[in-house]
């Protein structure tokens, strides 16, 4: 008969674990925390003025001069805005209607657009002969521009927009932002310079809604050289 194994003679009759050596733990060093400083925002161009009641004068604080065309900016401003907005723009009714004479096809073409016209402030009707009766116009505009702005759409439709009505409409917008922007000569407050600088210094208009830039710089470099001090 055989005799007791080892698990009978265990205390509690349980067997004995098998030994297993520990295993030393290996310090692992966590990489050391980068502090980041918060990013410092840029100081506002300074303004230094005007030239040709056109370009506006800024200085960044690196010692570059920029030249802004304000009414390139102020027309992308516009546009911008307009762009986001789907409200239909507000109108004001002339107190005497403005007859617009035209081409045949530039008639014909805003008269297939009246709808369109509408949207932008413009209530207008035929009046035959080629001519156009506009009796309201966008609050935005003056009324001395309403016949210029009238042709300009004209002129854009029948090159680009006669087919496509979102095409239709961006030509309606390239008009309606020049018409409304702060004209080339035109004497402007320094408030109104100020919003202009700061949104091309951001970074938030860049070119007018014609594709032309807004800004153009000068380094201190470039300008040292044309006074033959480089």
């Amino acid at each position: 008969m055989a005799g007791p194994t080892e698990a009978e003679t265990s205390p509690a009759g349980k067997s004995e674990k098998p030994f297993v050596p520990a295993i030393p733990r290996q310090s692992r060093e966590l990489p050391e925390q980068q502090t980041m400083e918060p990013l410092r925002e840029e100081a506002p161009w300074r303004i230094a003025g005007e030239v040709l009641r056109t370009y506006i004068i800024a200085e960044d604080n690196q010692g570059t001069v920029w030249l802004i065309d304000k009414h390139a900016a102020h027309e992308r401003v516009n546009f911008d805005r307009m762009k986001r907005n789907a409200e239909p723009i507000m109108g004001q009714q002339l107190l005497t209607p403005e007859a617009v004479a035209l081409s045949a096809d530039a008639c014909a073409v805003l008269l297939e657009h009246l709808d369109l016209l509408n949207q932008f402030g413009f209530e207008a009707e035929d009046f035959g002969d080629g001519t156009i009766l506009c009796r309201t116009c966008p609050a935005e505009i003056d009324a001395g521009d309403i016949a210029p702005a009238l042709e300009e759409i004209a002129d854009q439709l029948l090159r680009t927009g006669r087919a496509d009505p979102d095409g239709a409409r961006d030509v309606m917008l390239h008009t309606m932002a020049c018409k409304a922007a702060i004209k080339a000569g035109m004497v402007s407050g320094e408030q109104e310079l100020r919003v202009l600088v700061d949104k091309v210094q951001k970074g938030e208009i860049q070119f007018c809604p014609h594709g032309r830039p807004v800004k153009v710089k000068l380094s201190r470099y470039e300008l040292e050289k044309m006074f033959k001090r480089a």
